[in-house]
């Protein structure tokens, strides 16, 4: 075509960043072809692809514009079979793609919600205020409750609102749904995995693994398995965010000793090294309990159907959370069936993602040896029902052919008599089993080489078997290994990765250790909860005793205190009265019960001690098992110090408060604040005095100072540190603000390799990282580092964003006279 004509953009289906992204490119080809492939995208992908499309399109390399197109063309071609798929999510949105693309605008959505809610009530009670309280009540909760389901929000009491609920249970919903707090915590939620369910969708998230044949290593095409990076970004952040915050704070006793917050934290099970550590003790002595009892174990690994999975053809849109709730509903099941039969068993379930992100289980489970094949048939039944043609197909379509067989007939009342008779059977007419038996061989050879090579890989099992698919079960073969060995592997990955530096994943053929963060950022998005043991004594009494280090007078309690704080997990467990004793355990956790403990009028219940449990049927149930039986009442509070939470340095300020003149108004209210007041009449405030201020302003100042702000005057910066008042100049600022910068940089670092302590590579990093960034800000002439901005759907990528991008690869590195110092967009 000579001329080409630019089409009208107004006429296709596009949302308006799009169109801006469009108009961007000035070649009419390049544009019309953008256009009409961005048309046949759902709507809230329209944006994110012409912002890959535009980075690819504007780079400043040969073959840029042709690696564009190409890429598009290749994108749309791959999301074109699941574009029924992507309309129906994209139908089904929670809230405008305007509103969920932003996290400020999410948050600020939340007071809007929480306004129309109450608006509702209003409304309702107004129109039926004729009738009683009660009905008032549960109409109103009906009406509003209908509403926050159409938003996708999880309204409380809502699986029960066919019983008779109680009116207290409808006022507390009714509180929650008119809360702004409420709605936000919601909306978070909502967001991230609606948002998440779209990477998935689009295929962000998978193996997607290729042979770079220069290197000869495998590489991966910008996907990410187990969650997406997006994901992983905001996982980061909440940790680093978290982490933060629990620096500023700390906590002050009863008794007027202070601790630092977050060496309180690295001392509970929110350290990674002690939730892995608890884990493995209680996984080795439940193993020892099952050696004495004679039981063996059995090693499950349990997969959803294909419709759950996002790699799979048949996949229709399920989430993550739906695949997770499959599995416990069905366990659920199977668990009842167990207990109708009369099978006892115990262990402990880990969930970790395919490379897909639907979740799948281990389980590693101890049972008599005479119930194991009973167990297995049971669990199989119930792990394969859903779905289970796709089983049989997986061998081929069914066919028919003649089989000639013997029956006993039934001749009238003369005898039963043999006879030969033809008969028409189905059969899989396919040889995928064959094909399948070598591959499995295939696979043994490949999992022996790598053996023979020092590499950690797992044994592959036999998936040739019509349930495999499924539903595999292997007998622990004590020669090869405890129960403990089994289970390690996955309980360290999904926690941190410890010891894992030479393992290979088998989900992706990577380094087990790198996937430990992908697979927290996943669990995290999709609330998933990722180890529960079964049939085991409460792990909360035990912790709760660990608390009293020193031995009690009490006879009864004494032992089992004994036991957890010596970390004798064992004779804890038989000191309850063994495994699978459920509700009937000797001791459990004692209460302390605030009605309308909260800001939802809900019964707040604050977990105060230990205290035997001497219920009848308890007692029954331990006398007929003959186990330990404790039937005397007696109790151990095991919270004896009350702890509050306050800014770091609130402590050291209060004490200094009787020493000084300085009033209440000196104490800061703002954050991050770790300074002691200035007196009156010394160096400091002579200092500033000297500076020329007057005594308004000069209160002032010292306020601000007081509360950790900067204070510039007369080419001078002034700041407390450390309780000393210092004095810089604009390069001694510079110098410290990227030392703070490295400091955050690094600690950001430690988080993204789940890690507690920031190590010299870690240091090195962030040196990196901070030094380029400042560099980036001085080709722009600036002294200050800025941020990524949207303006229009016309993107400016802020200095540490840059960095990213050259980090990672996506951009290169700048110089005095690149287009980045010409202020163009990306």
């Amino acid at each position: 075509m000579a001329n080409p004509q630019p089409i009208d953009l107004k006429a296709l289906r596009l949302s308006s960043v799009a169109e801006g992204l469009i108009t961007s490119i000035s070649d009419i080809d390049n544009r019309n072809f953008l256009a009409r492939g961005l048309q046949a995208v759902p709507v809230p992908l329209q944006s994110r692809m012409a912002r890959k499309y535009i980075d690819r399109y504007n780079q400043k390399k040969a073959g840029s514009e042709y690696r564009a197109n190409t890429w598009l063309r290749r994108g749309i071609g791959r999301l074109k079979p699941r574009f029924g798929v992507l309309f129906s999510i994209t139908q089904n949105m929670p809230l405008p793609w305007h509103i969920l693309s932003s996290i400020e605008k999410t948050k600020k959505h939340a007071n809007t919600l929480a306004i129309e809610c109450l608006q509702i009530a209003l409304d309702v009670s107004e129109e039926h205020q004729h009738l009683p309280y009660e009905k008032i009540v549960s109409l109103t909760y009906d009406a509003i409750a209908d509403h926050a389901k159409a938003v996708g929000a999880n309204v409380p009491f809502y699986a029960m609102r066919e019983e008779s609920l109680p009116t207290e249970c409808y006022e507390i919903a009714l509180l929650k749904m008119q809360c702004d707090k409420w709605w936000a915590r919601q909306l978070k939620t909502l967001r991230r995995q609606f948002l998440e369910l779209l990477e998935i969708a689009t295929g962000q998230v998978g193996k997607d693994l290729y042979h770079d044949k220069k290197s000869k290593k495998f590489k991966r095409k910008g996907i990410s398995p187990y969650s997406s990076k997006q994901a992983q970004r905001e996982f980061n952040f909440a940790q680093a965010s978290g982490r933060q915050f629990l620096e500023m704070m700390e906590l002050q006793s009863s008794d007027g000793d202070v601790i630092s917050l977050i060496e309180a934290v690295k001392s509970g099970m929110a350290n990674p090294a002690n939730r892995r550590n608890e884990l493995m003790l209680r996984i080795r002595e439940t193993e020892e309990l099952a050696d004495e009892m004679g039981y063996v174990g059995v090693f499950y690994t349990i997969t959803c159907p294909s419709r759950f999975h996002a790699n799979s053809s048949k996949w229709n849109g399920e989430t993550p959370k739906d695949a997770q709730n499959y599995l416990t509903q069905t366990w659920a099941r199977a668990r009842s069936k167990l207990n109708r039969r009369g099978l006892k068993y115990f262990g402990v379930r880990v969930v970790e993602p395919h490379a897909d992100g639907c979740p799948h289980w281990h389980m590693m489970l101890f049972m008599p040896k005479n119930k194991l094949q009973e167990v297995n048939a049971i669990l199989r039944w119930y792990f394969i029902q859903e779905d289970k043609t796709e089983l049989y197909d997986y061998y081929g379509p069914v066919a028919t052919r003649a089989k000639v067989v013997t029956e006993w007939v039934d001749i009238n009342t003369h005898g039963v008599h043999v006879k030969t008779v033809e008969k028409c059977v189905s059969y899989r007419a396919g040889t995928k089993k064959s094909e399948l038996f070598k591959t499995y061989k295939q696979k043994r050879r490949e999992w022996g080489l790598k053996k023979s090579q020092g590499k950690k890989a797992k044994a592959p099992s036999k998936f040739y078997r019509t349930f495999s698919p499924r539903f595999d079960a292997i007998t622990m073969d004590k020669s090869k290994g405890s129960a403990a060995s089994y289970i390690a592997k996955y309980i360290s990955k999904n926690i941190d990765g410890y010891m894992l530096g030479d393992h290979e994943d088998a989900e992706t053929g990577e380094n087990l250790q790198e996937q430990a963060n992908p697979v927290l950022a996943w669990a995290s998005t999709w609330n998933i909860r990722q180890f529960q043991f079964q049939g085991s004594p409460s792990v909360t009494v035990y912790r709760e005793l660990r608390r009293m280090r020193t031995a009690i007078s009490d006879d009864v309690i004494e032992p089992i205190r004994h036991a957890a704080d010596t970390a004798n997990w064992k004779d804890y467990v038989k000191l309850q009265g063994g495994m699978c004793i459920g509700r009937a355990a000797n001791f459990k956790s004692m209460y302390e019960l605030t009605p309308q403990g909260n800001d939802y009028a809900e019964v707040v219940r604050r977990i105060k001690g230990v205290l035997t449990n001497t219920d009848y049927k308890a007692v029954l149930k331990r006398t007929l098992e003959k186990v330990h039986n404790v039937i005397a009442d007696t109790s151990l509070k095991t919270r004896l110090i009350e702890w509050t939470r306050q800014l770091k340095g609130t402590a050291e300020k209060l004490s200094a408060k009787g020493s000084t003149n300085v009033g209440a108004a000196d104490l800061s209210w703002t954050s991050g604040n770790n300074c002691t007041p200035i007196a009156a009449g010394s160096r400091a405030e002579l200092l500033l005095d000297a500076v020329g201020l007057s005594k308004t302003d000069l209160d002032d100042l010292v306020s601000d100072l007081n509360s950790g702000k900067r204070i510039s005057r007369n080419g001078l910066i002034y700041q407390i540190r450390d309780g000393q008042l210092h004095t810089l100049d604009e390069s001694a600022q510079l110098k410290q603000n990227k030392q703070l910068d490295i400091e955050y940089r690094a600690q950001t670092l430690a988080q993204k390799s789940a890690s507690w302590h920031i190590t010299d590579a870690h240091w090195q990093q962030a040196r990196e990282f901070v030094e380029l960034a400042y560099k980036y800000a001085q080709l722009d002439g600036r002294k200050s580092l800025n941020t990524t901005t949207n303006e229009r759907g016309l993107i400016t990528i802020g200095d540490w964003d840059l960095v990213n991008l050259v980090k990672q690869g996506s951009a290169s590195a700048i110089s005095d006279n690149d287009w980045w110092s010409l202020d163009l967009m990306a």
